[in-house]
């Protein structure tokens, strides 16, 4: 019976008795990352139950016969040129053909196999392909390769799968099997790879390996690790199996079938198996505490730490393993989907649109858009002209471009000015007569976008707008929703509030999706001649996973101002983690569902009056949601004021008011009054009654108590480091 509560405890225990080469960090890697986040294996380990639940399903649905399918596989390599050259596209190769060998059972060393493990042996009919076309439609072959002198290590991996970190991007996951070959160094790391059910992007899921470890004929020195089966290995986690010890430490306890014990076929194990046991590839028996007895350990399995010679099976349980995962997962499973280990079909003349930059729908655009285009050469002929047609609502224009753009590469392209009218918009871009003749695939020239330019509300100055998202309409009147994802997004809460029922609000808890982003866009206003303006609004949120960690993922809300129509944005407002979470303890994680009380609100504010002129034709803001399955977050009395400062206190650098007073008043300073050294205060009869000193701390407005003083007439006197600039006032108190 399938158990979906059988994940082990000692679940990626550590080893103590690890050799300088670590054969697999895998194992490291998510220790690693579940000492700094405890929810990250939570939902790791559901993840994994909701797999093997899957998995049973489609079982029941498909049979259990052998998979017959292509994975379309892309190589990366990231790494200086002396390895460059030393992992050739022939060792890419060969690495390619060692994975088909081993996964389908067609090795030669097979040999090895004792007798008694033969009826085990698994042979899959999964092919590995380099992949033949890339994400554009155009030839590859299914190698990119990026120089760098970077070494990576269990903490820095990741960084070799993204182009920001000094790597490169994974291509399409869902179409590609992604592996990176570079240098772990000397840190003695062979391969990492990533299991099915990891909550992180999609964009990390892959296997990267040390070079000196890929392929047949790798370059290790000493031939241990050279026959290619360490990929062998590590895909073999991709695709969720286990180490055959079940990482229990020789406690005999663990298992390498988590959530499927039915389908186990692999003797018990105490511990990994180090070196090469059968020199002379007889099958020797080699039993331990947990399998004391012949046929003994499986030390031939390609999931234990043999040296790469004595690996040479999969067993029929580990085959059906991998393939019900590949088939249950949503990490994996689309894969089977892949057509991209086709040969591309070639195109002498190919122009393409690949991208509409500008206007884009997540911006609130004016009426007159500069638009920006990628055009990508996806034809074996230089490109030197090319027509691009923009049709905005049905009115077309053509741009004739030249320049020269080499097969399958890009640049970016403004296009003329457009005016486009208030509402929603519609832009078409297309090519046409790439080189003055007609394009042979017309199925990837077009691009289009909508996009909305809303009125421009003028905001007068000292006035308060307030948006408590009472109405039942959401968005409201000229605000707007951009969702990327086209699916959940911001929406109404009629029932929670801060002040009174009704707030805008993201379910993060039921969104099973990461490195995602949702934007509520605040109307477009104009400002004429105002000092100020201030965003302030009420904000509930939770993390679920620790709010401190440092290496998951977690919600953050943002506020992004635009003075250029959406061309750019500033960021003015960021919150993560603890400085996000509303809760009392802002250091501990939500674990259940958050709906805010009473209690459990923050009011945040932002003076984004220092990112503005006193006069702007069109200010944009918008709230900005990174979602990655963490928990609800809710915004509620989103108010914007409007500050203009009196004439006469830009004129005269400063005011006293009230004028008369009673109490008390105040002493308004226009700017910073840092060189202000000292203000004395006089009564009728010259007699000092009050006084201050300051050092380049004054505060731009200052409170005078006199309320121990008597009616009448006060002088008072402000001293500056340059005396010429002081100056006497009467005031007069009541």
């Amino acid at each position: 019976m399938l158990c979906l509560h059988c994940l082990p405890v000692v679940l990626f225990a550590q080893k103590t008795n690890t050799p300088a080469k670590i054969r697999c960090a895998t194992v490291e890697y998510y220790q690693q990352l579940f000492r700094q986040d405890t929810s990250f294996k939570q939902k790791f380990q559901q993840n994994q139950r909701m797999i093997a639940q899957a998995a049973q399903i489609a079982a029941r649905q498909q049979g259990a016969g052998p998979l017959n399918d292509t994975i379309p596989v892309v190589v990366h390599v990231v790494a200086d040129s002396a390895t460059q050259a030393l992992v050739t596209d022939a060792i890419i190769q060969s690495q390619i053909d060692v994975l088909n060998e081993n996964y389908q059972g067609r090795n030669a060393d097979s040999t090895r196999i004792p007798a008694a493990f033969k009826p085990l042996f698994g042979k899959s009919s999964l092919t590995f392909l380099l992949a033949k076309t890339n994400p554009y439609g155009e030839p590859t072959n299914g190698i990119t390769r990026k120089v760098s002198k970077a070494t990576y290590g269990t903490f820095t991996v990741d960084n070799a799968k993204a182009s920001a970190a000094g790597g490169e991007d994974a291509w399409n996951p869902a179409q590609y099997l992604n592996i990176w070959v570079v240098s772990f160094g000397s840190s003695g790391i062979l391969g990492i790879s990533v299991f099915p059910g990891d909550p992180r992007p999609l964009s990390v899921h892959g296997f990267v390996c040390d070079y000196r470890a890929f392929g047949r004929g790798a370059s290790y020195l000493d031939a241990t690790y050279n026959r290619g089966k360490t990929t062998t290995h590590e895909l073999g986690h991709f695709f969720n199996l286990y180490h055959i010890w079940g990482d229990d430490d020789g406690a005999c306890t663990g298992t390498d079938f988590p959530n499927d014990s039915l389908h186990d076929d692999t003797p018990n194990q105490s511990d990994a198996t180090y070196g090469n046991p059968d020199p002379a590839g007889i099958g020797k028996v080699v039993t331990d505490a947990c399998s004391p007895n012949p046929p003994g350990i499986m030390y031939q399995n390609y999931m234990d730490y043999t040296d790469d010679i004595a690996m040479v099976m999969f067993t029929k349980g580990q085959q059906y393993r991998m393939e019900t995962t590949l088939t249950a997962s949503p990490d994996r499973a689309p894969l089977l989907n892949s057509n991209a280990y086709m040969p591309a079909t070639v195109y002498t003349k190919d122009a393409r649109i690949r991208k509409i930059v500008t206007p884009s729908p997540a911006a609130s655009q004016c009426t007159t858009i500069t638009p920006k285009v990628i055009l990508r050469n996806s034809g074996t002929e230089t490109l030197t002209s090319v027509q691009i047609v923009s049709v905005l609502n049905n009115v077309p224009a053509t741009y004739n471009w030249t320049g020269s753009l080499a097969a399958y590469t890009e640049t970016t392209v403004s296009l003329p000015n457009i005016t486009a009218p208030i509402g929603n918009n519609a832009l078409t871009v297309y090519t046409k007569n790439p080189n003055g003749a007609a394009d042979q695939n017309t199925a990837n020239d077009t691009a289009s976008v909508a996009f909305v330019v809303p009125p421009v509300i003028a905001l007068a100055g000292n006035t308060s707008v307030t948006e408590g998202f009472d109405a039942a309409t959401f968005p409201p009147a000229n605000w707007r929703i951009y969702n990327p994802d086209n699916d959940m997004t911001w929406e109404r809460n009629a029932t929670i509030g801060k002040n009174k029922p009704g707030s805008a609000w993201f379910n993060d808890w039921n969104n099973a999706t990461n490195d995602r982003y949702d934007d509520l866009m605040l109307p477009n206003y104009s400002f004429h001649n105002i000092d100020s303006v201030f965003l302030k609004f009420n904000v509930a949120a939770a993390s679920y996973s620790d709010p401190n960690t440092t290496t998951t993922p977690v919600d953050t809300l943002s506020v992004l101002l635009s003075k250029d129509c959406g061309n750019s944005f500033t960021t003015v407002y960021k919150k993560w983690g603890s400085a996000l979470q509303t809760t009392a303890d802002p250091n501990q994680p939500v674990t259940v569902e958050f709906f805010p009380t009473s209690s459990q609100w923050r009011t945040d504010s932002v003076n984004i009056g220092s990112y503005l002129n006193n006069t702007e034709a069109q200010v944009q803001l918008l709230f900005r949601f990174n979602g990655n399955w963490e928990n609800n977050i809710f915004i509620d009395d989103v108010n914007l004021r409007t500050v203009t400062l009196p004439a006469a206190l830009k004129e005269k650098g400063y005011l006293l008011l009230p004028v008369p007073f009673q109490n008390q008043f105040g002493i308004w300073f226009y700017q910073q009054p840092t060189a202000l050294q000292y203000i004395t205060i006089y009564n009728a009869t010259g007699q000092l009654v009050w006084k201050k000193a300051f050092s380049g701390n004054a505060d731009k407005f200052i409170t005078v108590d006199l309320h121990n003083q008597p009616a009448g007439v006060y002088v008072v006197t402000m001293g500056y480091t340059d005396a010429s600039r002081n100056v006497s006032q009467r005031i007069i108190k009541q």
